[in-house]
């Protein structure tokens, strides 16, 4: 054995060793989980969507403040003191004390209201889309960490293989009827392989990381449980996903936006029309000691201002919606067909490889190691096999978590409900 591989074993075993020695010393109890379990977690715990709440709330307390009327005025004013002559001092004095109230005209008040209305159920659209936003996320998150633990299971069965071929390959080199060097190059084969399984533990961890903060948990040590990896399913058709285009959650919550913007129109249309004060008061006559009553009333004159600008101004922003909308629609049927397409892209990928590549491939693997066990195959041969159905393990896995994070990507546009 040169001394290239055993510095290179020496150093990968001191690798490993410490990896596990940490992996030993941060254990956390395991949660299972399923996935309908994160996604109702998520629901109630995620803290976007709690936020996203109070601002809700937010605007249900401005909607209160928008229904409230203007509060009445009161005003002391003193008039004819200290001038001149029989003005002099206070004796020709007068002093009034008044109130006014404004009245609001043109429907101003309930405008307001209608308009505090339809900021509230457009939040309240924005907030649906959150929730498929978070599902969404939670799902790709889920099949992340599912996905890894899959991938860490098909590691410790390569690394069974290795240390199965690490023990016949021993064998042969102490009976004499190989070389050294392939033991070697097992054991290296063996070190990369556990190496690989740590770096996949920590990808794990990582993962555990991302769903946990998307259902609102601290450090749970989440294992996925689901059935759906193993029992593949046929995906929809896209009649099925086109179906009723203007039900799709991004395009009907337009409607809130457009509603909103007619009831701006409606508020900046009463806000032309002049708001009406109306006054009283009583005042005292110094000269003649005695009082009189005084009233008044005022209004503005619409000459120049009458809030024009503004009323073109929403009037525009309404036909804007229209274009908005059309540009919404042109993009969802856009990433639908995109999304739609790498779903069937990795559906037949998927199948292909489960039903004739993966048979194939373990058949393979095992005529080869039997093979060489009877000296009729190489050990590059051996090698070569183990790779073959170790690559397409992993990618048959690969195709899966594409299939599954189109669907959900289907699904976050749609609202549709494709994984229970």
């Amino acid at each position: 054995m040169s001394v290239k591989y055993i510095f290179l074993l020496l150093f990968c075993s001191s690798i490993i060793v410490t990896a596990q020695q940490v992996e030993d010393s941060i254990k956390i109890n395991e949660t299972e989980i399923t996935l309908r379990q994160a996604i109702d977690t998520a629901l109630s715990k995620n803290p976007n969507l709690k936020a996203f709440v109070y601002e809700i709330s937010s605007l249900e307390k401005i909607k209160i403040q928008a229904g409230l009327i203007p509060n009445p005025e009161a005003g002391f004013e003193a008039e004819d003191f200290f001038g001149g002559k029989e003005l002099s001092g206070i004796k020709g004095s007068q002093f009034t004390v008044r109130g006014s109230q404004l009245f609001e005209l043109g429907g101003k008040r309930s405008s307001r209201v209608n308009l505090s209305d339809k900021a509230i159920n457009s939040a309240e659209g924005n907030y649906e889309l959150l929730k498929l936003d978070v599902i969404a996320h939670v799902k790709s998150a889920f099949f992340g960490l599912y996905k890894i633990h899959h991938q860490i299971a098909l590691q410790q069965k390569f690394i069974q293989i290795n240390e199965e071929i690490l023990r016949t390959v021993s064998e042969r080199v102490n009976a004499g009827r190989t070389s050294p060097a392939e033991e070697s190059k097992v054991k290296v084969a063996l070190i990369n392989s556990r190496i690989e399984l740590q770096r996949l533990k920590r990808d794990y961890s990582s993962a555990q990381t991302k769903l946990n903060s998307l259902i609102g948990a601290v450090r749970k040590d989440l294992v996925p449980s689901t059935d759906l990896f193993e029992n593949l399913f046929t995906p929809p058709n896209w009649e099925n996903i086109l179906q009723d285009l203007e039900s799709i959650p991004s395009i009907k919550n337009l409607s809130n936006e457009t509603n909103f913007r007619k009831a701006q129109l409606e508020l900046e249309k009463s806000q032309a029309i002049p708001d009406l004060t109306v006054g009283g008061g009583v005042r005292y006559l110094n000269e003649l000691k005695t009082n009189s009553f005084v009233a008044g009333l005022s209004i503005p004159l619409p000459f120049f201002n009458r809030n024009q600008g503004n009323i073109q101004s929403a009037e525009v922003r309404i036909q804007q919606m229209d274009e908005i909308i059309r540009a919404q629609r042109l993009s969802v049927i856009s990433s639908l067909n995109t999304s739609f397409n790498n779903l069937l892209s990795a559906y037949n990928n998927a199948t292909q490889l489960k039903e004739s590549i993966l048979p194939e491939s373990e058949k393979a693997y095992n005529i080869t190691r039997d093979g060489y066990l009877q000296g009729r195959f190489a050990f590059i041969d051996l090698l070569d096999a183990q790779r073959t159905l170790f690559e397409t393990q992993t990618q048959y896995l690969l195709e899966l978590s594409d299939y599954y994070n189109s669907l959900i990507e289907i699904e976050n546009v749609t609202g549709k409900s494709f994984l229970k």
